[in-house]
């Protein structure tokens, strides 16, 4: 048995006066975490969960660099990957992503190069969804200021196919010649593309010879194009395996929050008594496991054991409804009162939206740790729960 803390809030002239009594309801753990389960798969519908890659580039225009600066060092650690075809290779970093890289676009092959892509291409149109290329970067090295006929040929093909495709130009270190002419511009013009679906990058960090460390340039700005150019069903994939833009992982964050915000207020379209409140706790803890698993951490059985674990032992301690009720009308300003202690559509959606953003807000703090992979999410997950309520209710 959980004891809850159940409050009744009526509202009177000078505001809203609290009353609290607690009594003891039954929680299955492993009911709960079955239903989160349900919950999770339901709201993961219509998203693809896999994320696939494909790096396109002459040799040595640096794609390995740029996959390593973007989804980490080990992705790119592999080695040359699985052969897919005989010029292309799938680096699986995990089970959930893949990286197709070219061997390099040498003009003297090329033929051979282009219709060993397009049969590749039009092999991935018969896969599904989850399983085809969902977006293609397309390197060119700044250094070398040109852009071959092979490469605007390819680049059309990608365009044909309805493949979405950036182009990144690599080793980006003066984009204006002697002429006075930009080589982004150049490029833009030769691939007929705008700015949205180009990006100059130092995916490396140099040091010149006064010894000063020059950093990466362009990563943050390549991620936030690519998010924005994908499908909203890949968005959250590319969210969660690029390590490096920090808002880009915190957008998707948001997303998911009110995906189940939205849901609980359904939950609740029946106003539901205080004592009920855990009807909503398998969509909220699907909701925490949903935002884990943006940031990187596996949506496995045991982990959503160890977050419905967590989140029965804050609700038997009465936390999420205490500071609630407490707290209620610093965040929803129009709840007005809620008879008999009533749980309502805005107050299901507005504490589950609550639980997300300050969840959401102790993962955000500690991104760096998360990918450095110096923190431990699981070692006292408990006491990180209500330390983010804390936080959030200040």
């Amino acid at each position: 048995m959980l004891k809850y803390t159940n409050f009744i809030l009526t509202k009177k002239d000078n505001g809203m006066e609290t009353n609290q009594k607690q009594q003891e309801i039954p929680l299955d753990l492993n009911d709960l975490m079955a239903k989160a389960k349900d919950a999770f798969k339901e709201a993961t519908q219509g998203i693809c969960s896999k994320l696939n890659v494909l790096m396109v580039g002459k040799t040595g225009v640096g794609k390995s660099t740029l996959i390593n600066a973007v989804f980490g060092e080990k992705a790119a650690k592999t080695g040359s990957g699985k052969p897919v075809t005989q010029e292309i290779s799938e680096i699986k970093v995990n089970p959930n992503f893949s990286i197709y890289d070219t061997k390099g676009l040498e003009m003297k092959d090329f033929e051979f190069i282009y219709a060993d892509i397009a049969n590749f291409l039009e092999e991935d149109s018969k896969k599904r969804a989850d399983e085809q290329i969902h977006i293609v970067w397309f390197c060119v090295a700044e250094p070398g200021r040109r852009i071959e006929e092979g490469e605007k040929k390819l680049f059309d093909l990608f365009g044909q196919k309805d493949y979405t495709t950036i182009v990144a130009i690599t080793k980006a270190q003066q984009d204006k010649d002697e002429n006075g002419e930009n080589f982004s511009d150049k490029v833009k013009s030769e691939f007929g593309i705008n700015d949205k679906y180009t990006q100059r990058v130092v995916a490396l960090e140099i040091e010149d010879d006064d010894g000063n460390i020059k950093p990466l340039k362009g990563i943050d700005e390549l991620i936030k194009k690519t998010y924005n150019a994908l499908p909203e069903a890949s968005k959250q994939a590319f969210a969660r395996e690029q390590k490096y833009n920090k808002d880009v992982k915190y957008e998707a964050a948001l997303d998911i929050i009110n995906k189940y915000s939205v849901a609980a207020g359904a939950i609740a379209v029946n106003p539901l008594p205080f004592s009920d409140i855990a009807l909503l706790l398998p969509t909220q803890i699907a909701m925490i496991t949903h935002i884990t698993h943006n940031y990187g951490f596996e949506a496995s059985a045991e982990n959503i054991a160890k977050l419905a674990a967590s989140f029965a032992a804050v609700a038997a301690g009465g936390f999420a409804v205490r500071f609630l009720a407490g707290n209620l009308l610093k965040f929803i300003p129009a709840v007005g009162s809620v008879a008999g202690g009533a749980f309502n559509v805005t107050v299901a959606s507005s504490t589950t939206k609550l639980m997300g953003n300050a969840y959401l807000a102790y993962l955000n703090d500690n991104f760096e740790l998360i990918y450095k992979g110096d923190f431990d999410l699981f070692s006292n997950l408990t006491d990180t729960i209500i330390k983010a309520y804390v936080e959030k209710l200040k």
